[in-house]
C-alpha cells in the first residue's frame, strides 16, 4: 500500500490467484523454495489482480486497473502524483495518481515482485525497481535492477 496525503488517496495492489496446497513427501529439491508441499493454481479459475485507489475521506474506490497477473510487487506513490506498480509478467507501469490513467509501461524481462523506490540525485528524480521473478508462483526469473528518470 501507498498513500498520497495531498490527494487523500490510498493505493493497494490486490491479487486474485485461487490455489490449493498439497502436502508432498519428497526430498528438498535444492535451489527452490520448499514448504513440504506445493501451492497449485486452480486452472479453471481466473487469475489476475487489481491496482486500486481509495479516497481516504469517503472510503470509496476512486479508480481501478485490472491486471492479467497478480501485482505482488507493492505500490509506490510519488509527491509528483504518480503511482508505480509491477506484475509477475514483467510489466512495470506508471499511473496518474488522481485518475488512474496508465501513463507508461515497460517490459522488465522478469517478474516485478518488489516495490519500486524513488530517489533524487542532483535535483533529478529517479524510480528504481528489481525484476527477479518468483520461483513459487513460476513468474519468469531474472536478476535486474532497472532505473528510470522522471521528466
Amino acid at each position: 500500500m501507498a498513500i498520497n496525503p495531498k490527494l487523500r488517496m490510498v493505493y493497494a495492489a490486490n491479487l486474485h490467484q485461487p490455489m490449493t496446497y498439497h502436502v508432498e513427501e519428497a526430498k528438498y529439491p535444492g535451489g527452490k523454495l520448499w514448504l513440504g508441499g506445493a501451492f497449485k493454481v486452480i486452472a479453471a479459475e481466473k487469475q489476475g489482480g487489481r491496482l486500486a485507489a481509495v479516497n481516504l475521506d469517503t472510503g470509496k474506490m476512486a479508480w481501478k486497473f485490472d491486471t492479467d497477473q497478480p501485482p505482488i510487487g507493492g505500490v509506490l506513490a510519488t509527491a509528483g502524483d504518480l503511482v508505480f506498480n509491477g506484475e509477475g509478467n514483467g510489466l512495470f507501469r506508471a499511473f496518474d495518481a488522481s485518475t488512474g490513467a496508465k501513463l507508461w509501461e515497460y517490459q522488465c524481462g522478469a517478474g516485478v515482485n518488489a516495490p519500486a523506490v524513488s530517489y533524487s540525485v542532483g535535483g533529478k528524480q529517479y524510480v528504481a525497481v528489481a525484476a527477479g521473478g518468483n520461483t513459487q508462483l513460476d513468474f519468469k526469473r531474472g536478476n535486474s535492477v532497472l532505473v528510470f528518470s522522471l521528466p
